[in-house]
Formats: C-alpha cells, structure tokens, sequence
C-alpha cells in the first residue's frame, strides 16, 4: 500500500452533529416563564450554545471539568431564552438533543481499511468525551488510538496535535507513509502538510478549495484506493 497509517477527523468527516431545536423547544417550553418559546427564537441562542461549546472545551482535560462547563453554557442559554429550570434539567436536555449521525459510507469504509491492514487513528477537535460517542456507535475496534485536542491541549491545525498523533502511531520517522483526511483546508489539509503529512480533503458539497491536499473527494468511498496507491 501506498499509506500504512490513516489519520482521521470525526466531525464532518466521518459523522455530523445533528441539533434537534424543536424537540429542545418542547422540552423547555413548561420551564418557560415569559411566555411559549419559539424554534426561530430559540435557534440563535442555542447555535450560540454551541459555538461556545466548541471554542471553549479544550480548556476542560477532565471529564468532571467538561460536565461543569457545560451546565454553566446550558444555564447561560437558558436565561437568553426566558428559562428557569434545574440546571441539571437544562443539561439532560441539551445533551439529550444533539446526536451524532454517521455519513452512509462510514462504517463500510473503516471496515475495508481493517481489512486492508491499515492502522487508523482519530485526530480530532473534540472535547474530552470523544471516546464516549465512539464507543456508542460501536467504531472503538476500528480505531488503533484516539488523539484529542481536549486531551493533547491545542487543537488542529496546531502542530502540536499532529505531532503528538505521529509519536502514538510510531511514524514520526515515517511520515511519509501517513495520510490524514478531514474536511477542513486549515485545520486538516493545511496543518497536516506542515508537519510533512500527506493529506486528502473531503469535501461533502463540493465548495472547497485547498492547493495543499493531494486530492480531494466527495465522501469516504475513494479513499482505500487513494491508501493503496
């Protein structure tokens, strides 16, 4: 084969995040105390929510930390919204309304690499419960390790992670025979190549531009022949 190590991203790569405000619109509506909430009301705090999410938790390494963080964000959003609940209620609900949804090819394709005889690692800008949403789709056995930037402490495209992802993996001497795909020019495409990665971008609606990949695909069905060379 052409890769013997593939380097994975999670979020837009091998799933997306999948938000359910209506569903978390009903589930506050009986704590709502000025009033029914709306879905067009409730979409901008709850998107808030999330970007907060995402920005902020790689300062929380433990899990302890992380589910801290995340009920002081979900009481945050709560109050934007007119709300006054437990804030154990506000988290169960902000938990229970966000899923993770794999893309059709996914699992397919993660047990032909196996099959193939290649190594896969996750990279990926995640908090610290990545592991945890792995385990419950049931992919743990696809993955020879996980390197998160909650756990690393920086996040891609930081040079940091890649390296740290490289030294787990045994191929910081061989670098050239590692491959990461996501669906990120900055974070994915342009931070592996600087730390000498090959990589390949997905790009699921076909907008994207990145001069640094080596190719670019529109799901994850070509990539064992990309691996094989």
């Amino acid at each position: 084969m052409r890769y013997d190590t593939v380097f994975l991203d999670v979020d837009g790569t091998l799933l997306w995040v999948d938000l359910d405000v209506e569903g978390y619109v009903r589930d506050l509506g009986r704590y709502a105390k000025d009033g029914p909430i709306t879905v067009e009301a409730a979409a901008g705090p709850i998107q808030e929510s999330i970007r907060t999410h995402i920005s902020e938790n790689i300062k929380y390494p433990t899990r302890e930390e992380l589910e801290a963080f995340k009920k002081a964000n979900a009481e945050k959003t709560a109050r934007m919204l007119g709300v006054e609940a437990p804030v154990e209620v506000l988290a169960e609900i902000a938990d229970r309304r966000i899923s993770f949804r794999p893309y059709p090819e996914t699992e397919e394709v993660l047990g032909e690499l196996r099959r193939m005889g290649c190594r896969i690692y996750v990279v990926s800008n995640w908090d610290v419960l990545l592991e945890e949403v792995l385990r419950d789709l049931g992919w743990l056995e696809f993955f020879d390790g996980l390197v998160v930037s909650a756990v690393v402490g920086e996040e891609k495209p930081g040079r940091e992670i890649f390296e740290e992802a490289l030294r787990v993996s045994g191929m910081e001497d061989v670098r050239d025979r590692t491959l990461h795909v996501g669906n990120d020019p900055v974070a994915d495409i342009r931070g592996a190549a600087a730390v000498g990665i090959g990589a390949v971008l997905v790009d699921r609606r076909g907008d994207l531009e990145s001069p640094e990949a080596l190719a670019k695909i529109p799901d994850l069905r070509p990539l064992p022949r990309l691996i094989r060379g």
